[in-house]
């Protein structure tokens, strides 16, 4: 059999970040990760896999 399989990785990141609330944080946190990233600071978090097709030979 061949499989041909989609493997989707969430990678995440630790923020540490001051605000007054919570929709505050979120704001920053997003314009921190908007920049360009050093992947070695990400870390894989989940990962899912979907099979695209399969064929028996």
């Amino acid at each position: 059999m061949e499989f041909k399989i989609q493997a989707n990785i969430i990678m995440s990141k630790e923020l540490s970040i001051e605000a007054d609330n919570l929709s505050d944080a979120m704001d920053k946190a997003q314009e921190m990760m908007a920049g360009p990233q050093n992947m070695k600071e990400f870390k894989p978090s989940n990962v899912q896999y979907e099979v695209l097709n399969y064929a028996v030979s």
